[in-house]
């Protein structure tokens, strides 16, 4: 590695902006352009920048660019997702953070569609860096660029960064009326750009790379197809550090008490509600009812809450002597624009009806904010931050509604996004409170400020991964202070799917982490036609996954028991299948993988799931499978460890009303770390089932598997299925 020069300079201009490099990125930056510049690497594969939601990727690939000039890249190509606004943004990025190098006359940034005619003053005398969209236009004038108008710069070291790489760069689609495949325009013209230069490096960048992953090494067109196609999957992966301040899944979906304030980000929304704020319709959504209707009780709460929120922290910070800041909040339930325009509709109706209470002295207005206050004050205390003073902070909201500081903006196209960037191409923050209504455009990339409060309401029959977790706006750097009053509104269901997205992807960054890529992550997928096809049509469409790390556990929870007859019956089933030996002893006992298979479908009729909830029982079943006969070491195939316990007396629900969720006590986990071998573990433990814990008044078991403490991080997908012709995707 060759130092002392651009990347040199780029860390000390960080520096003397307050955001020092770290060793951690360093070494990342480093270790990636080593890997570039490798012999043991073909130019013509890919590299992989894996990072979180807003967790510093631009960061690190501009570290990485700087680092790639200085050992003997001349031109560096960032492709960015196909909007405006991305494009913008990572040209203002790039031209602040490089801007010493272009004052220098070493640099230069161009915007694809505005490159003028290079002299060989530009050409040879300095670094070039190209931002295109991958957007048909500005892919065109990019091979153009290279393959006719400067065929000079075919022959430079070129390093190509595919920013939001499994955004676009994949894609195939079926002729229709026929089983013939062809690659996605914008997918043909990076391998066209990447055919055209002599020694191209290609380093993709995202948070979401399962379906880059899934690409084959080579592909062998069968005849007819037109396109050729060059390799997508990574041949290396570097790991975006995580640095102290990002909030992410860890703090949304991971497992927390009533002692951390990350355990009051979720608050349930009723189905009836996403209904009612996706369609107008006033027999639902009564303007006389903004302050009192059931339909809009959640996205009430959201907006109350988070213009309370934003209050709170300011006075905090004027207390502490610092400028207080303007907050944001986002409210994403679709995708149509009709959808937004009632959703702020609806918005409006609510902001306006607080101001009208608040301006009439009505109680209900003093009501809906004592509720948030209540609400924030739990968390609030739970991280160790003093409330200001209640009468105080009821002042500020009412100050807020009454002067119109709580503002409302529609985002979603290009053109309304342009008109609301600040400076940074950030989303503009008019007011103290700012809330957002959109949808795609809020996706990925776009850079949305001091967020408090997101409502989520995108909930297809399908989701998928990639698409869905790029929704988390609520990522990103975050200060603790902040992260106590922050909220995240959806269903019970989509909660439930983003949890286990979130656990999917902890499990792949875990693998790499540890080195267990090529043999601990298994995709179970279903390939009926045996062609060799990298992903459906489209992108890799799954669903029903389910993750487990070591000593993670899949608990159903959520339920109710069926009737006391139904509970008799199965009970004495289930008491012949389970050995004396471990009701006896206490202790878990080996059994057959087809026993414990057989004992967990036993238990699956006794319960019913509330709405929104749900539980996997074939990849419960199938996770049995894999860690007793595939997994585990060859002289203990076969076998399980069977834990069942009785006298159990857990509530149906929690305190604060969310339904119990861990039957297993944190000791129980932690003495089933020490069981020898690599088998997974069914613990079954008999609650009691009274009616004053919520129950049916009958005993049942409920059961959790947990995977093998010596394991290492697998997935399980349970149906998998091929995009129809035709048939667009969810990005």
């Amino acid at each position: 590695m060759i130092l002392g020069g651009f990347y040199d300079r780029l860390k000390a201009y960080r520096a003397e902006g307050g955001s020092a490099e770290g060793a951690e990125l360093e070494a990342c930056v480093e270790a990636t352009v080593e890997a570039l510049l490798s012999s043991e690497t073909d130019a013509r594969r890919p590299g992989m920048l894996l990072g979180k939601i807003q967790s510093g990727k631009t960061r690190a690939f501009l570290g990485i660019i700087a680092s790639a000039f200085d050992n003997g890249f001349d031109v560096a190509v960032v492709l960015t997702k196909g909007t405006k606004t991305l494009a913008q943004q990572t040209v203002n990025r790039i031209s602040r953070e490089y801007s010493v190098f272009r004052d220098a006359e070493e640099l230069a940034v161009f915007d694809i569609m505005n490159v003028p005619n290079l002299t060989d003053w530009e050409i040879d005398g300095h670094k070039l860096i190209f931002v295109a969209k991958k957007e048909a236009n500005n892919m065109r004038r990019l091979v153009k660029l290279f393959a006719e108008t400067h065929p000079r710069l075919r022959a430079k070291r070129v390093l190509i960064v595919d920013d939001e790489a499994d955004f676009a760069s994949i894609r195939f689609t079926k002729k229709k009326g026929s089983d013939d495949i062809e690659q996605g325009r914008i997918a043909d013209r990076i391998d066209e750009l990447r055919r055209e230069l002599s020694n191209p490096a290609v380093l993709q960048v995202t948070a979401t790379p399962y379906s880059l992953y899934l690409q084959p090494d080579e592909y062998e067109r069968p005849e007819g197809e037109n396109f050729t196609f060059e390799p997508k999957r990574p041949v290396f992966t570097q790991i975006v550090p995580i640095h102290g301040g990002y909030v992410g899944g860890d703090e949304y979906f991971g497992e927390h008490d009533e002692e951390a304030p990350e355990y009051y980000l979720w608050h349930p929304v009723s189905e009836d509600e996403l209904t009612a704020l996706k369609k107008e319709d006033r027999r639902r959504v009564r303007t006389d009812e903004a302050l009192s209707s059931p339909r809009t009780e959640a996205l009430r709460h959201a907006l109350v809450t988070f213009v309370t929120a934003a209050a709170l922290r300011r006075l905090q910070q004027k207390m502490e002597g610092a400028p207080p800041k303007r907050y944001s909040m986002i409210v994403h339930v679709e995708t149509a624009r009709a959808s937004h325009a009632w959703q702020h509709t609806v918005a409006k109706e609510i902001i306006d009806g607080m101001a009208a209470a608040a301006r009439a002295n009505d109680v209900i207005f003093d009501q809906l904010v004592e509720r948030s206050i209540d609400d924030l004050a739990r968390s609030v205390t739970a991280g160790g931050w003093n409330m200001p003073d209640r009468a105080q902070l009821l002042r500020e909201v009412r100050e807020a509604f009454v002067k119109g500081g709580v503002v409302t903006e529609r985002v979603n196209s290009d053109n309304d996004v342009q008109a609301l960037l600040d400076e940074n191409a950030e989303l503009r923050l008019r007011t103290p409170f700012n809330v957002f209504i959109g949808g795609q455009i809020l996706d990925r990339g776009i850079t949305v400020p001091n967020l408090l409060a997101f409502f989520y309401g995108r909930s297809p029959k399908k989701m998928q991964q990639d698409t869905v977790l790029q929704h988390a706006r609520m990522y990103g750097a975050r200060p603790r202070a902040d992260l106590a009053v922050s909220r995240f509104y959806t269903t019970p269901s989509n909660y439930g799917t983003l949890k286990r997205i979130h656990e999917f992807d902890s499990a792949l960054r875990h693998a790499f982490l540890t080195g267990a890529h090529d043999r601990g992550v298994a995709f179970v997928m279903k390939d009926e036609s045996n062609r060799v096809v990298p992903c459906a049509p489209s992108k890799i469409l799954v669903s029903n996954i389910v993750s487990l790390r070591p000593n993670a556990a899949l608990v159903p929870f959520g339920f109710q028991t069926k009737s006391r007859t139904e509970l008799s019956r199965i009970g004495a089933n289930l008491s012949k299948l389970i050995p004396t030996a471990a009701l006896e002893s206490g202790d878990p006992v080996e059994v057959t993988c087809e026993e414990a298979v057989a004992l967990l479908s036993g238990i699956e009729p006794s319960v019913t799931f509330e709405g929104g909830y749900n539980f996997d029982w074939e990849a419960a079943r199938a996770a049995i499978e894999y860690y007793s006969k595939i997994a585990s070491p060859p002289a203990s195939r076969g076998g399980c460890w069977l834990y069942a316990v009785t006298g159990r007396t857990m509530s149906r629900k929690r305190t604060g009303g969310r339904f119990s969720d861990s039957p297993l006590s944190y000791q129980e986990r932690t003495a089933f770390r020490s069981l020898p071998g690599s088998l997974p573990i069914l613990a079954l433990l008999q609650q009691e089932g009274s009616e004053e814990d919520g129950w049916r008044g009958a005993p049942f078991w409920w059961p959790v598997l947990v995977a093998p403490a010596r394991s290492v991080p697998s997935i399980f997908a349970t149906s998998v299925r091929e995009l129809e012709a035709g048939e667009e995707d969810d990005d």
